[in-house]
């Protein structure tokens, strides 16, 4: 199959986020072809002023190659009443370009509905002490959701899966996964109340020949 008719469609709620965030992704390239650029410039991180009469082109070198070696043996340096050293370099840091990428990684991670630590956005990181597993059950509940949901509908319409089957996204095996002693106890907590047997928990840990038997649904990972 080609063409058209070959193509999946994916109906979205909003326009999209190149659309709602566009200026502020905007704004992030720009910060970041300006921090570029800035690297990219040579600037003197400072220059030696003369108050007094003007010295020969010589003894300019002269004096800037001898101030260069200094600085290699020690920190200190001395200058004569007419001479005074004014610096004029400026760090990402002052020209405030980390603040501004650090603001907008932020801007486009709320844009997106996704918590800033997860692209290492450093601003407004306070946040109250939560294991991994319930930080990804939020980020799939507030973030992921809609769109598991909309990808999951659409391709277990009949037109793209069998009658009778479904399409779901295996996260409860995969990203929301516990750990192997909770899943444990979980099990035999089941198995003690009836409402599965060793082979169903077995199956459940993958740990069947065939490994999961289910015939109507088919997992994405």
């Amino acid at each position: 199959m080609s063409g058209i008719g070959s193509l999946i469609t994916f109906q979205g709620l909003t326009q999209g986020v190149l659309t709602t965030a566009a200026r502020t992704i905007q704004s992030a390239l720009d910060i970041e072809k300006a921090a570029a650029v800035s690297a990219q410039t040579p600037m003197p991180s400072g220059y030696i002023k003369n108050t007094g009469a003007d010295l020969p082109e010589q003894q300019v070198s002269g004096l800037l190659a001898q101030w260069k070696q200094s600085r290699l043996n020690r920190s200190t340096a001395y200058l004569t009443s007419t001479l005074s050293y004014e610096t004029t370099g400026f760090s990402p840091k002052d020209m405030m370009y980390n603040e501004a990428q650090q603001y907008l990684a932020t801007q486009i991670a709320r844009a997106m509905n996704v918590p800033a630590y997860y692209i290492s956005a450093d601003m407004n990181n306070s946040m109250t002490y939560q294991n991994i597993i319930d930080g990804r059950k939020e980020f799939v509940a507030y973030s992921l959701q809609p769109f598991i949901c909309a990808i999951e509908d659409r391709l277990s319409m009949d037109d793209i899966t069998p009658r009778g089957h479904v399409v779901k996204f295996a996260i409860e095996e995969s990203f929301l996964r516990a750990d192997t002693m909770k899943r444990l106890e979980a099990l035999e907590k089941m198995i003690s109340l009836g409402l599965i047997d060793v082979e169903e928990a077995k199956e459940m840990e993958q740990m069947t020949p065939n490994g999961r038997e289910t015939e109507d649904e088919t997992y994405i990972q």
